[in-house]
């Protein structure tokens, strides 16, 4: 009898200090973020058969209160050089808006737009306003397991939209090292099935170690075995960054 106590004490002590799917989640949420970003991207296309194609952007992004914004500028090639994106996130909304030099004209991207390949990458125009990352609270997190990856524990969790809210997949799992809880890979199912791959390559600390930022990510979609490469260049962190730079006049600027 002392044995099935001791047992079901152990037990009971185990499973209180267990972490919920929720709670790794909270933790990765948790994780300071700079006020402001600004410096380039490399963004190569890689297909199937190995050709590269490469693109060069500039990036800007700021955030304070609940708003949070983004512009991406195309650099080069000279097919796409002037091309703009820009996102801006408040109070639970979204607004997307595209610049195509060629057009001279600002569209919107919204509804299943969103859903759409950016710029012929394998990153949506979803993906590339979530870089920062999810919202938790419109997901149901599940801890599926842990896994040990060179000596780090890792947390495997499922990530599923509530009813109501519009995503693009039905489900994402993350894998988080209890390091750091910067999610080292992420798949993205569509109906249930694997549709693509984030892998965070490179995470690098800033500010003497207060943030934690991937400088290198690879997308990768498992159907076509395309992939699209972004690599972070001479990123600055927290500098002033004028409100002007996110607005259509901006986005039209040569």
């Amino acid at each position: 009898m002392r044995k099935v106590l001791t047992t079901a004490l152990l037990l009971s002590v185990s499973l209180a200090l267990a972490i919920s799917g929720e709670e790794v989640m909270q933790k990765v949420d948790a994780h300071p973020s700079p006020a402001s970003m600004e410096g380039t991207m490399v963004m190569q296309l890689i297909g199937k058969q190995g050709k590269v194609l490469t693109r060069e952007i500039r990036v800007w992004s700021k955030k304070s209160g609940d708003e949070e914004k983004m512009l991406i500028k195309f650099l080069a090639p000279a097919d796409v050089k002037g091309t703009a994106f820009l996102t801006i996130k408040k109070g639970g909304k979204e607004e997307m808006k595209l610049y195509l030099p060629a057009l001279k004209r600002v569209r919107r991207i919204a509804g299943s737009q969103k859903k759409g390949s950016f710029m012929g990458s394998d990153f949506s125009y979803d993906d590339i306003s979530n870089l920062s990352g999810l919202d938790i609270a419109d997901y149901t997190h599940e801890l599926l397991r842990t896994e040990n990856e060179g000596g780090v524990k890792v947390y495997v969790v499922e990530s599923t939209p509530k009813p109501g809210v519009d995503s693009s997949y039905s489900k994402q799992i993350a894998w988080v090292p209890a390091d750091t809880f910067v999610p080292r890979r992420i798949e993205f199912y569509k109906k249930g099935k694997l549709y693509k791959v984030l892998t965070n390559r490179e995470v690098k600390p800033f500010a003497d170690g207060k943030y934690l930022i991937p400088t290198l990510l690879e997308m990768e979609n498992v159907t076509t075995g395309h992939k699209t490469v972004l690599e972070q260049k001479d990123l600055q962190i927290d500098v002033p960054i004028d409100d002007a730079v996110f607005t259509e006049r901006f986005m039209k600027k040569r």
